[in-house]
C-alpha cells in the first residue's frame, strides 16, 4: 500500500493529548492518527482492535456510582484519588480514555460511556494523563 505525507495542524492541547496516547500504545504520533481515521472510517484495522461494549445495566450502575466524582474532581490526581476508592483507575486508548478495575487491570468501559470523553477531562485539567497505578 502506498502511504502519503500529510500534514496536520493541532491544537496544543490536542497534540499533548495524542502525543500521550502514542506514548501510552508506545508508537508514533502518525500510528495513533491512522488508527483513529481508519476506526472512524471503519476500515479492516478497526474491527479486529474494537473491543466488545459494556451492557447498559453497568454502564447505568457505573454512572451513578463515579458520575459525581467525575464531575467534582480538581484535577488528575483527585480524579485518580476518586476511582481508587471505588476500585478503579483510568488508562489512555486508541478509543480514548478507559476505566479499568483495579484488582484485575481489566477495562470495563470507556469514560466517554459515562458521560466524561478525554477531551472533556483535558479541558478541564490540562494536558497529561491519569496515572496507572500499576507504574507508580
Amino acid at each position: 500500500m502506498t502511504k502519503h505525507a500529510i500534514t496536520l495542524q493541532l491544537s496544543d492541547d490536542l497534540f499533548k493529548a495524542v502525543h500521550d496516547l502514542a506514548t501510552e500504545q508506545q508508537g508514533t504520533v502518525a500510528e495513533v492518527v491512522e488508527d483513529l481515521v481508519t476506526e472512524h472510517l471503519g476500515g479492516p484495522k478497526s474491527a479486529a482492535r474494537r473491543l466488545p461494549r459494556a451492557g447498559e445495566k453497568l454502564i447505568f450502575a457505573l454512572q451513578k456510582l463515579l458520575f459525581r466524582d467525575m464531575a467534582e474532581a480538581r484535577d488528575w490526581a483527585d480524579l485518580d484519588d476518586r476511582l481508587r476508592k471505588h476500585g478503579y483507575f483510568m488508562k489512555i486508548t486508541l478509543g480514548g480514555l478507559a476505566l479499568h478495575t483495579e484488582t484485575s487491570g481489566k477495562r470495563v468501559c470507556h469514560t466517554h460511556d459515562l458521560g466524561f470523553s478525554y477531551g472533556t477531562f483535558v479541558r478541564r485539567f490540562g494536558p497529561g494523563k491519569p496515572k496507572d497505578p500499576r507504574e507508580l
